[in-house]
């Protein structure tokens, strides 16, 4: 059975997200848009994967430029994230008079207050449907202060109220015991 466009976007906005702002050129030419499908593809070589809608106007920039730095945003961001997401009347160059931005080593801008941000020069760029999958090899990695994550739910921005750990292991024989146990 087909499920809809409609019925799919309603079940995937319940998946939370991190909530990235994806950066690149120099003064007085950058873009940059804000991203929640973002993913590690491989540790060696270290690379990255961003789904990046190909109606956007920053596209065709990263594509130029070859290069683009992936900032995480953290819960403070909410209005830099709406500013990239085009919610705000702001475009363009005057996106970056908000926050600090520095110069990476590909030259992409990167947000000196992100939780961490990952400059890369683009290795591969594969159209799949309306978006442009960006492969990016993994150039430099900067650190900013620990802070919390900006997600993103069910059309809301979010934060983790709360860390878990778990110290334990899970013992594989007591969880078949625990499942043989259970009424059928």
């Amino acid at each position: 059975m087909a499920i809809t466009p409609g019925e799919y976007k309603k079940g995937m906005r319940q998946l939370p997200a991190g909530v990235c702002v994806i950066t690149t050129g120099r003064v007085p030419s950058r873009a940059g848009l804000t991203a929640t499908a973002v993913m590690s593809l491989t540790a060696e070589p270290p690379q990255l994967v961003a789904a990046v809608n190909r109606s956007g106007a920053a596209l065709s920039l990263i594509t130029q430029n070859r290069a683009f730095a992936v900032n995480v945003l953290s819960a403070v961001d909410i209005a830099l994230a709406e500013m990239f997401a085009g919610r705000t009347r702001v475009s363009g160059e005057d996106r970056f008079v908000s926050g600090e931005w520095i110069e990476g080593e590909t030259r992409s801008p990167i947000l000196s207050r992100a939780i961490v941000s990952f400059d890369c020069l683009l290795a591969d760029e594969i159209p799949v449907a309306t978006h442009t999958l960006l492969v990016g090899s993994v150039q430099a990695v900067h650190f900013g202060k620990a802070a919390t994550p900006l997600l993103h739910c069910n059309g809301e921005w979010a934060n983790i109220t709360a860390a878990i750990r778990y110290d334990g292991f899970v013992d594989e024989l007591e969880l078949m015991r625990v499942a043989e146990s259970r009424p059928p």
